[in-house]
Formats: C-alpha cells, sequence, structure tokens
C-alpha cells in the first residue's frame, strides 16, 4: 500500500484487517499515525520523507486547520 502521509487509527486497522505486508508512507512528519502498531504486527513499513508530500500535507493543514489537525 502507498500513502502521502501516515496512517491514521481507521487506515490503520484496515491494513491489519486486510493483512496488508508492506505500507510505504510519504511523510510522517506532519503527522504520526499508526505505524507503531504496524510494525508490532509484522507489517513492513517505510517512510520516503518525500519533500512534495510534506508540503502538501503542512499546506492542507495551514489552509484547513478544522480537518488538518488530526486527533487521535
Amino acid at each position: 500500500m502507498y500513502t502521502t502521509l501516515s496512517p491514521c487509527s481507521m487506515c490503520t486497522g484496515a491494513i491489519l484487517l486486510y493483512k496488508i505486508p508492506r505500507v510505504v508512507i510519504g511523510e510522517n512528519k506532519n503527522f504520526v499515525g499508526g505505524e507503531k502498531l504496524l510494525k508490532e504486527h509484522g507489517v513492513e513499513v517505510r517512510v520516503i520523507d518525500d519533500t512534495e508530500c510534506k508540503e502538501l500535507m503542512a499546506r492542507f493543514i495551514d489552509e484547513k486547520p478544522e480537518v488538518g489537525k488530526f486527533h487521535f
């Protein structure tokens, strides 16, 4: 599975439920989701730390603070 940001709680649950073996994350500086839980369940987690993904997520949080700041 490829994602621009660290997976939220719901996505983390879906990854585990459907036994997705590997997750490639574009960035996890603006938001860190369930990476630790995925690793604890044997999912291979790779963070690319992509500049464009970081900028995109930072801009989203700035422009939409009511939905851009995740509270899990």
